[in-house]
């Protein structure tokens, strides 16, 4: 396991999410403290801080209950919204 300050622990995380070894919640709380507290954000890539960046978005957003999704849907993101910009931020950063 990675240090929270260690940017392989963002990767670690997105891979765990992918392969549903932790759930949602689990990903959103230990990516804001890894990527939001702990990280040097000047030693990532530029495509990395682009892409940590877009998914920090929808991260900070994310709510798994319908009631506030009914409250307001442009507030929050949902459990798909995650997961895509998940395989996004994937995709991209092993190119």
């Amino acid at each position: 396991m990675y240090e929270k300050s260690d940017e392989r622990k963002l990767y670690w995380l997105i891979d765990k999410d992918l392969s549903n070894e932790i759930n949602e919640r689990t990903f959103c709380v230990e990516f804001y403290y890894c990527y939001d507290l702990e990280i040097n954000k000047i030693a990532l890539t530029e495509v990395e801080n682009q892409m940590f960046y877009e998914l920090d978005q929808v991260v900070s957003r994310f709510s798994p209950y319908e009631e506030d999704h009914i409250l307001d849907e442009h507030a929050f993101t949902s459990v798909k919204e995650l997961r895509n910009k998940i395989q996004e931020t994937k995709n991209i950063l092993s190119e």
